[in-house]
Order: C-alpha cells, then structure tokens, then sequence
C-alpha cells in the first residue's frame, strides 16, 4: 500500500517538472485580437468597414440601380453614405428618393438587433460627419435633419438591445447631440475650463476633430460666454478669440458672435485683441466693397463701432510712428483723438518709407488702410507722411513733420482726389492755399488746440467727444472763386447787424484775428468778444455792429427787446 503511495507522489513529481519545464505560451497577441474583437461587437464605435472598395462599389451600385439587394449592400451604403463617389461624384444623403429608401431599408432591420445596430453605427458617423448644420445643399440639409430624427427615434431602442454598447450607451447619454442645439449643455463646462466632456466624446463615441460636433463646442463655449454679464463676458473675449484662431473656419461665425455682444455691453471700450481680430479676417469696414459682409455679419451699429476702433488706431499709429523725425507727438495724437467720432473719412498720404517699410507695424498700417492710403511725393516730402480727416464739409489734413500747418479744404472742392494712387505733399498738392477750395491754415503755436477747437466747433459742427448731427451744412461759403477773393471778403461779410448775420460768420473773423468769444446768451447774459478797445481791427467792426465797450472787460452784445 505504502509503496502504491510513493509511486503515485513520483508519478505527480515528474508531472509537476515537466510542466514547469514547458515555456508559457504568448497569450498577448491572441488577447488582443479576442479584445479588439470583443470592443468592435460590444462597444467600440470608432471601427468602420475596413473595406473601403467595398463601399465605394456598394454605393456607386445604389446610385446606379437604385436597389439594395443584400444586407451587405445595405450596411456598406450605411457606412458610405456622406461620402461621394461615380462620375459626376454624389452622396447618397443629398440624394431626394435615394436617402429616404435608405432609411426605410434600414428600419426593416429592426427585428435584426446585430444587423440594425451594424447599419446604425454607419448611419450615426454620417450625421456626424456632414456638416448639416452650415450645409448649403438643400436636399442635403433636409436630408441630415430626417436622419437626426430617425437616429433620435431610435436612440433609446438601440440602449436597450443585449448585449448593451458602450457606444449606444454614450449615446443615450449624450442624445443632446440628436437635437437642435446639440452641445448646448457643455457651454458652462467649457467656460469654467472643463474639457472633460471632450475627452468622452472622442473616446466613447468615437468622435474625431473633423466633425461638426467639435466645432459646435468651440461655438456653445463662446454662446455661454455671451449669456454673462457684461463685465463677465468682457473677460472672456480675449480668451476666445485665441481659441477661434485654432479654429480657422469657425473664426467668422465666433467673432460676429462675440463683436454683437460687446457692442450691447452699457460699456464698451476699444478692444485691441477683437479689433486686430475681425480687421484681418473682414478687412476694413471703410471700404464700400466689404460694408455688405460686415453688415450680414453684424449689423450696421456693431459695424460702427469697429469703425471708430479704426480711426482711433490710425490716429495714434500716425502720431506714434508716422512721425518723420521718429519721435510720438502726443499732444496732437491726444487732441485728435477726441474728435475720433466726429471723422467721417480718414485717408494716409505715406512717404517712401512708410510706403515700402516691411516692419510689422507698416504692414499692418497698410493692410488695415488698404484702400485708404496713396503715395506722398513732391521732393522732401517723400520722406514725410500726411494725415487727412474728412469732417463732414471739411477736409483737415496734418503733416508727420512738425512744423507744418493744418491745412483745410472744403471736402467739395480739393485740389486731389480721394482713391488717386499719389499725392504731392507741396503748394501744388496738400498745401495748395491758392486753391479756391483752401480755407485756412492753422498753426500749431502756444494754444494751438483753442485755435483749431474753435474752428472745428464753429465750422465743422464738431465737438469733442459728441457725435454730431448728421445733418450739417457748412459755414464758409463755397462760391468764392479764389483764396484771395475769400480773404478779402472776410472782414465786409462780418460788418453787418448781428441780428442778420450768421454768428459763424462773427466767429471766423474772431478765429481770423485770434480773439476769444463768449457767448453767455443761454444763460441771460451777453457775447462777448475778449480784445481792447484799440485794437485796430476790431474795435471799429464791433462797434459799427453794435457792440459795446466795457473797461477791462472787452466788447459785448446782447438781442434786442
């Protein structure tokens, strides 16, 4: 018995050796295949139908024959239906009678859990693939829109089949996608910087970068944006539009998105990061052939408002790097741009530098003014650059050079033309005081901003910071046939009762001969014009008009009961 015992622990010992001395097979390759194939029937929606010939003959055949003779040719069609193929190329779902069909053959399916499931799948790649959202195809839209519907019918049947996919569990989840607004719901999330939901998105659902649904993410992210309050949102602009620049083709619709909030926000500030934005990819709304993309895109006030951004930055661009000698004149970038509303036009004359320079500020000068600037010739002057300004029914225009006057042109009457390709910057150009259209030169000496503040408000109806009306005729008279004929005229036009003379009159030939005027009539008082009583000039025009002298004081004048 004893020795039946050991012979059967040798026998288990030898058993045990052989065993170990056996190597374990490699089990990893076939665990691999058996888990890829595991996913492909239980959850991974993300495979297709590796044969892509085969689809391409499926569907050519359907578009041919208009028939579905297989199950085979049906899911290959599924899997192939956003795509083109044949000659002229089509795609089954901008088909009218094809698509349809297709749907309906599916729905056959649905005693065939395994064989609808498998037609499913390629129908959902479709919908997310083709772009229904933004297609111009009509068929084509109606036709994905007929899919959302029958994807969304059948969402929560898909859910329950055994066994359950991972992917139509996704889905049920995540049915959002199969409605109007699709990623609505991941707005916050992805304000607030989660971008967990991209991540499940791709991994569950098989959803790759090309598809529409990451580009409505990126749009419900900046629609979220838009539903802050507006110190919330303002915060976020910056931001955004740095996404949008990832995102090329969505950049159009995001930016008329965040440029129509802001323009409703109680306060709106120029926006450098959304001004340089929507300036490179809409150009400049100054320009008569890009007016009509702006205004579909966001409206004529929004419009507006990116316009003032413009002037605003050409002004400091020219007085910050337009100066001839190099060096920033602030106080007359700072005076102009208090007048950035009232400028109804505004044009570069550029010099050979500014002209050919290729540093980044010069080319983004030219590009934001193409079409609104022209070459300054005319001998030194090649080396400067002039700024014009149309403010309503005058033409102020500013040299880079300090030391250079303001010249001022009634706007119907230059001795140029706006959209000429050169300019001279000399007497026979910008600085033609000879010309019958010239009306006047302003210096820039001591109190130069007084100076060029009273004629701007007496002449050009423009006051810092207002708008001004629109309607507006201008003061000067436009029917003197020379400047010599407009300076000799001054001083007679104004010797007239003030009762029957147009005050603006009055306040050119005080702007003429540098007098200061106050005008306290709205509060019961009396105008004033601030000179003595020697004066040789004025005295004798005031009095025979019917001012007044007081000592000390200066000539005033009151209506008459």
């Amino acid at each position: 018995m004893m020795s039946k015992v050991l012979s059967f622990r040798e026998r288990l010992r030898q058993i045990n050796l052989q065993v170990l001395a056996t190597p374990i097979p490699d089990m990893a390759d076939e665990m691999s295949k058996t888990t890829h194939r595991l996913r492909a029937e239980y959850g991974d929606i993300s495979r297709g139908i590796v044969n892509q010939q085969g689809i391409a003959v499926a569907v050519i055949d359907y578009l041919k024959t208009q028939q579905l003779p297989t199950y085979r040719d049906t899911k290959y069609v599924c899997f192939g239906v956003t795509s083109s193929y044949g000659m002229p190329l089509r795609k089954v779902i901008e088909h009218d009678t094809l698509f349809p069909k297709l749907l309906d053959q599916v729905a056959g399916l649905q005693n065939e859990p395994r064989k609808f499931r498998r037609c499913y799948q390629g129908l959902l790649k479709g919908y997310l693939r083709y772009p229904g959202l933004q297609s111009d195809h009509a068929v084509g839209r109606s036709n994905w829109l007929a899919l959302r519907d029958f994807l969304a019918q059948n969402c929560k049947i898909l859910q329950k089949q055994k066994p359950v996919m991972e992917w139509a569990l996704a889905l049920y989840e995540q049915r959002n996608l199969l409605g109007d607004e699709p990623c609505k719901p991941y707005g916050k999330a992805l304000l607030a910087g989660d971008m967990s939901i991209v991540e499940e998105l791709k991994n569950r659902l098989g959803i790759d970068d090309d598809t529409w649904v990451m580009n409505e993410l990126v749009l419900s992210h900046i629609r979220a944006a838009t539903a802050l309050k507006d110190d919330d949102f303002k915060k976020q602009v910056m931001p955004l539009v740095q996404l949008l620049e990832k995102h090329p083709l969505l950049i159009t619709r995001g930016l008329a998105l965040l440029l129509k909030r802001y323009e409703t926000c109680l306060d709106r500030p120029e926006h450098h990061t959304l001004r340089d934005a929507v300036l490179r990819e809409w150009k400049s709304p100054w320009l008569e052939a890009n007016k009509p993309l702006w205004h579909a895109q966001v409206g004529e006030v929004a419009t507006e408002m990116v316009s003032l951004w413009l002037k605003k930055r050409t002004i400091r661009d020219f007085f910050e790097l337009l100066q001839s000698d190099g060096q920033a004149d602030r106080q007359r970038m700072e005076f102009w741009l208090q007048y950035a509303e009232q400028i109804d036009d505004i044009w570069l004359a550029l010099g050979q530098n500014s002209l050919y320079n290729n540093k980044a500020d010069y080319k983004r000068i030219r590009q934001n003014m193409a079409g609104r600037y022209m070459a300054l010739e005319g001998g030194t002057y090649t080396q400067d650059n002039a700024f014009l300004m149309r403010i309503n029914g005058y033409v102020f225009i500013e040299f880079g050079k300090q030391g250079n006057a303001c010249h001022v042109f009634a706007a119907n009457n230059l001795p140029f033309s706006f959209g000429q390709k050169s300019v001279l910057g000399t007497r026979q150009g910008l600085k033609n005081d000879d010309h019958s259209g010239h009306r006047g030169k302003l210096l820039h000496r001591d109190g130069w901003q007084w100076d060029f503040a009273n004629f701007l408000r007496s002449y050009a109806n423009a006051v810092p910071g207002e708008n001004r009306p629109k309607a507006f005729d201008a003061r000067i008279s436009t029917n003197k046939t020379t400047a010599s004929q407009n300076r000799s005229t001054t001083n007679t036009n104004v010797t007239q009762s003030v009762r029957s003379l147009d005050i603006q009159e009055l306040q050119l030939f005080c702007f003429k001969h540098r007098l200061q005027i106050e005008d306290h009539r709205n509060k019961g008082g009396a105008l004033w014009v601030k000179v003595s009583e020697t004066h040789p000039i004025a005295s004798s025009m005031l009095k025979r008009i019917g001012f007044q002298y007081k000592q000390g004081k200066g000539w005033w004048w009151t209506e008459p009961d």
